[in-house]
């Protein structure tokens, strides 16, 4: 009898231990290689985040890379790229790429990551990982906002929250913060 409550109470671990994920999830050190066959788009990684799917079996990456073009010493155009991959470890197939950025600016050159924004979760409980991240990207002369965009990737689904900045004013006022979904 004791035997079986013991086997009974390992049982009930391992199924409440089986939760839906992800699992694992860990940002990489961005100097370090990435994992096998995944290559970065941009030639500045600047975040990779890996994890574990819901189903114990599927491995996911992310990769945030950069490229920026330089005239004259000052950067004149960035493309962003986010990368995601799926599928066993060691085997990931890229299912979604997102590219965007400043193709050109006479100006400042805005197109960077917001930092803290990445995040991996599997809300709808499907199994398949969310990844969602949010970037700027304007080509600016003043203090005007930046054009502001969140993605949320599910495999190849994509869905974008759009709209850019709110900054202050003076005097008591806000410009910007507006936003689109889609």
């Amino acid at each position: 009898l004791a035997t079986v409550a013991v086997a009974l109470v390992t049982t009930t671990s391992l199924v409440a231990a089986h939760e839906r994920g992800p699992f694992d999830v860990a940002q990489v050190d961005a100097a370090k290689p990435l994992p096998a066959g995944v290559k970065a788009k941009g030639k500045a990684v600047e975040q990779v985040w890996t994890w574990t799917e819901g189903d114990m079996t599927t491995a996911g990456a992310a990769v945030l890379s950069s490229t920026d073009t330089v005239k004259d010493g000052r950067v004149v155009a960035r493309k962003l790229f986010v990368q995601y991959y799926r599928g066993k470890p060691g085997k990931l197939k890229q299912v979604r790429l997102v590219q965007d950025g400043v193709p050109t600016c006479e100006y400042d050159v805005v197109a960077r990551f917001v930092p803290g924004s990445v995040q991996i979760t599997d809300e709808d409980t499907d199994e398949i990982s969310e990844l969602s991240f949010a970037y700027d990207v304007t080509c600016i002369s003043d203090v005007s906002p930046a054009t502001r965009k969140l993605l949320l990737l599910e495999g190849p689904a994509k869905h974008a929250l759009r709209g850019d900045t709110q900054i202050d004013a003076g005097v008591g006022g806000q410009a910007g913060g507006d936003q689109l979904v889609e």
